[in-house]
């Protein structure tokens, strides 16, 4: 059985590195073993992490795949690397959310557009600019990623604004 891992609410087969370039800065251009790519920056990890070998462009410059496709590493050392669920990660939270991903969220979370609103603090009337095609802003991406891959976080902030059953009768 393949190793799988969790995002939101469906499982996955953890990805496996077939070649991977160091680009300009802290960029790395990953090719997945399945054939797809992607390009994740990594100075956030490299600065949170204090990775210190890593701020050295000479080092950065080469690195890596590691055992098995698992991971990227660099001087053939693999406490100096980053797994390949966390990379997959990383650049999947630096890619833009469009207005369609937007729509596609809140319908996969069952939101109405106040739900939508109220769950991510912003007034009915910018989640429709947001639904229409508005600049949406990286905090909302975050969050909305985040709602969706962490129930108990959902549940700890969504406010519901429906009713089930039928509407109560006009007096």
């Amino acid at each position: 059985m393949d190793d799988l891992m969790i995002y939101g609410r469906d499982p996955r087969p953890i990805p496996k590195v077939e070649a991977v370039e160091a680009g300009p800065g802290y960029v790395l251009h990953v090719q997945w073993q399945d054939g797809g790519a992607i390009r994740v920056d990594l100075s956030g990890w490299i600065g949170f992490h204090d990775i210190v070998e890593l701020r050295d462009p000479a080092v950065f410059s080469k690195p890596e795949v590691g055992e098995y496709g698992g991971s990227v590493q660099w001087n053939g050392d693999e406490d100096l690397g980053i797994d390949t669920v966390h990379l997959e990660l990383i650049a999947s939270q630096q890619t833009d959310f469009t207005a369609r991903e937007l729509v596609e969220w809140q319908e996969r979370m069952k939101l109405s557009n106040r739900e939508a609103a109220n769950l991510l603090g912003v007034a009915p009337s910018t989640w429709g600019l947001y639904r229409a095609g508005g600049t949406i802003p990286t905090a909302v991406r975050i969050a909305c990623r985040a709602f969706e891959r962490d129930n108990t976080l959902f549940e700890a902030h969504y406010k519901p604004t429906r009713r089930s059953g039928r509407p109560p009768k006009a007096a």
